[in-house]
Order: structure tokens, then sequence, then C-alpha cells
């Protein structure tokens, strides 16, 4: 279950089953349109904590993501064929891509800083040069569909953790007990639980989430 929202501010809870057989595999939390605001709340403070990680901790909390979720791949694939009714071998591939994601994500972290850009191109400016640095925007929205519901929330969480920024993510209904567990290796990889909040709900949830003038992408 979702443990991301307060309980008791829900009307309900989403049931997560399989598409196979129709047997439940799970509950998570109906958290509703008027909870988008305490969830970017949340990412507020998270955006200022993870803009203050190094690039260095962004890395090896990505690294060390990667390493968990290898380690209990086969947990992760069975999750997926579960809520989301693959086979077990394409379960089994989408956790590897997952697993590479956030070494790729990791990798990006540690270099991609900046770059110094020499001016000589033009006559004049022989001796000039420039330079820029990448910063963090602050609040991402992440919608995922049901269809890869834990590589396709890798490649939404792992560039912008990379970057320095906070999170709300919100998976499909379908399939989110994939994401809930992924959030949850993330966190015990070390990253500060505010920097990326689960968003379980449905449509209107979504067009509140992205309404909000707080978020920049």
């Amino acid at each position: 279950m979702n443990s991301a929202f307060p309980i008791d501010s829900s009307p309900g809870f989403i049931s997560v089953t399989n598409p196979f057989d129709g047997v439940e595999v799970g509950t998570v939390v109906n958290i509703p349109p008027e909870g988008a605001q305490v969830l970017i709340q949340t990412a507020k403070e998270g955006a200022r904590v993870c803009r203050n990680l190094s690039r260095h901790e962004r890395s090896r909390v990505l690294e060390t993501c990667a390493s968990l979720v290898e380690r209990d791949s086969d947990a992760f694939a069975n999750l997926i064929v579960a809520e989301a009714g693959k086979t077990i071998k394409q379960a089994r591939k989408e956790v590897l891509r997952c697993v590479n994601t956030l070494k790729l994500s990791a990798d990006e972290a540690r270099r991609n800083a900046g770059e110094i850009v020499p001016f000589d191109a033009y006559g004049g400016s022989e001796n000039r040069q420039g330079w820029f640095t990448r910063e963090p925007l602050g609040i991402i929205v992440a919608i995922t569909p049901y269809n890869d519901p834990l590589n396709l929330v890798a490649h939404k969480l792992g560039p912008a953790i990379a970057g320095g920024n906070a999170v709300v993510l919100k998976p499909s209904e379908l399939t989110p007990l994939s994401a809930i567990k992924l959030v949850g290796y993330l966190v015990a990889a070390g990253m500060p639980p505010n920097v990326v909040s689960v968003a379980t709900g449905g449509a209107a949830l979504g067009e509140a989430l992205v309404s909000s003038r707080d978020v920049r992408m």
C-alpha cells in the first residue's frame, strides 16, 4: 500500500488486479484532486534538498539503487507479471532495462554539469571563451503508463534526480506497485524521502498536478 499520502484524507482506495485472472494484487490510496497541493508542497522542500545534494551524492544514490534492483530482480519481475500481465521473460528484460537506465543516469549526474565554449570561431574573439552550467528546474511531474510500469518510471526518475530535481510521480492506476517499490529502493539507497512523492490516483489528480503553477516540467 502506498503510504506517501495520509490515508484519512482520501475517499478510498484503488484495487490493483492481475489482468490475467482478476485477482487483487494490492491496494493503493486513491488521492483526490485536492491532494495535489499537499504533494506539491512536499516537492517544494524536496527540490531544495535535491538541489543541494552534490552531483557525486546523486550519482551514488542512483548507482546504489541500481545494484539493489539488480539484486532483487526476481521480486521486481514477479511484481510486473502480477500487476501488468507480462510474461516472466518480458518482465525480467524490463528489470534489466531499469537497472541500465539508473546506471546511465548515475553517470550523467557526475559529468553533465556544463561546458566551456571557445569563441575563436569568429574573428576578434580568438582569446575569449564562455561557459554555462546546468541548473535544476525544480519540481517535475512525471506521469507514466501501464505497459512498462518499472522501466518507464526509471526513465523519468533517473534523469530528474541526476539533474537535482524533485519529482511528483503519478504512475498508472492500473500498475502503481512497481513504481512504489522502486521509489522505496531509492529511499533505501539514500535518497531523501521528500525528493520523490508518489501520487496514486486517477486522471483528475493528474490534471490537478500538471495545472499547478509551481511545476516546472
